[in-house]
């Protein structure tokens, strides 16, 4: 049981963190660029702004919070579709992403947000959960 609560808190980390990408568009109505694959994904990584930075670190935070494993790899799983979904479209069409190692090393250091925000929040979590005892 304790793996499917693992499983489940990576799964979710996941898919935060790609809300977290996607979630500021309609607020900056950035510019649209397409993408063989997933056009609002690059839409999203393309018009990145100090919201997505915040998202992220809510996302991590509430992972930190209530999911299980530990924060540094939580953290880290918020972001980890976004190189997933890049090898998909370098598959597809070899000529996007040209600038890859470069593009995985600014997801890495975006992630650190939601690093901070997980640890963050695990030490809540410990302090509060300290408290009822």
């Amino acid at each position: 049981m304790r793996h499917i609560w693992l499983v489940l808190s990576f799964v979710i980390a996941s898919l935060l963190g790609l809300a977290a990408f996607i979630a500021p568009l309609p607020i900056l109505h950035p510019r649209h660029y397409s993408a063989p694959l997933f056009p609002l994904l690059r839409t999203a990584v393309e018009g990145m702004s100090f919201l997505t930075i915040l998202f992220l670190f809510c996302a991590g935070f509430l992972v930190g919070c209530f999911g299980r494993g530990r924060p540094f790899l939580l953290g880290l799983a918020t972001v980890s579709l976004l190189p997933i979904f890049a090898v998909a479209e370098i598959m597809v069409s070899s000529t996007s992403h040209n600038l890859w190692p470069l593009e995985f090393a600014i997801y890495g250091f975006v992630s650190l947000s939601a690093i901070v925000g997980a640890f963050l929040g695990r030490l809540i979590q410990r302090r509060l959960s300290h408290a009822k005892v």
